[in-house]
C-alpha cells in the first residue's frame, strides 16, 4: 500500500493520467481516417482541446473525438494559409504595386471616365490603334528633349534598361510587352510628360 502524503497532488496525477488516457484515444481514431495534412502525430492535451489556446476539455466519446480531429485539422489549415500569405508578403511583389487596374465594376457605369479616349500612358493601352495617332507627338517631344540637352538617345534607352525590373514590378498584373517595347515606351511617354508640363509652364 502506498501512503498518500499529500491527496492535491494524487489528485491532479489521477486527473492527469485520465487525460493521458482521453487525448490517446482521441489521436488513434484521427490517425485512422485520412485528412489532407497527413497522418497527426501525437500532440499535447492542450492542443487536442484547442489548437488556438492552452485550454484543456475532457472528452472521451466517439463524437468528441472526431470534433477535436476536425478542430485540429481546421487550424492547420488557417496556419497554412496565413504562411502562404506571410511568404508571399515576404517574397511576392505586393508591396511594390502602385499602379492598378481599375476594376470592370467600377468601369460599367462610365468606361469613358477611365479609358484613355485621345493619348495612353503606361503598358495598361499600350499600342490601341485609336490613340496611335499621338504616338508621332510623343517621337516629337522626345527629339525636342534631345534637342535641348544635346544628349544621345543611347543614354535615355540604356538608363530605363536599368529601371526596367523595377518599373514593370509597379504595374499590378502581368506585362506583355516585350524588354525593347517597354524601355521605348517609357521614355517616349516620359519626354512626353515632361515636354506636356514644360509647355504648361511656359505658357
Amino acid at each position: 500500500m502506498v501512503a498518500v502524503f499529500n491527496k492535491e497532488l494524487l489528485s491532479w496525477y489521477l486527473i492527469t493520467l485520465k487525460l493521458k488516457e482521453t487525448v490517446e484515444a482521441g489521436v488513434s481514431r484521427c490517425q485512422e481516417s485520412p485528412t489532407p495534412t497527413g497522418n497527426l502525430s501525437l500532440v499535447s492535451a492542450q492542443q487536442q482541446a484547442d489548437p488556438w489556446k492552452n485550454s484543456v476539455e475532457v472528452g472521451s466519446d466517439n463524437d468528441e473525438a472526431k470534433t477535436i480531429c476536425s478542430d485540429y485539422e481546421w487550424v492547420i489549415s488557417v496556419r497554412d494559409k496565413l504562411e502562404q500569405a506571410r511568404q508571399d508578403e515576404l517574397f511576392g511583389s505586393w508591396s511594390k504595386l502602385s499602379i492598378y487596374r481599375i476594376p470592370k465594376c467600377l468601369q460599367e457605369p462610365d468606361d469613358k471616365s477611365y479609358i484613355p479616349q485621345i493619348v495612353s500612358l503606361g503598358p495598361y493601352h499600350y499600342g490601341k490603334k485609336r490613340l496611335r495617332e499621338m504616338d508621332r507627338h510623343k517621337w516629337r517631344s522626345l527629339n525636342q528633349v534631345l534637342k535641348r540637352t544635346k544628349q544621345d538617345v543611347r543614354i535615355y534607352f540604356n538608363s530605363m534598361k536599368e529601371l526596367e525590373e523595377k518599373a514593370r514590378a509597379c504595374y499590378e498584373g502581368t506585362i506583355t510587352l516585350s524588354s525593347n517595347e517597354f524601355v521605348e515606351m517609357m521614355v517616349l511617354d516620359g519626354c512626353f510628360v515632361l515636354e506636356l508640363f514644360r509647355g504648361a509652364a511656359g505658357g
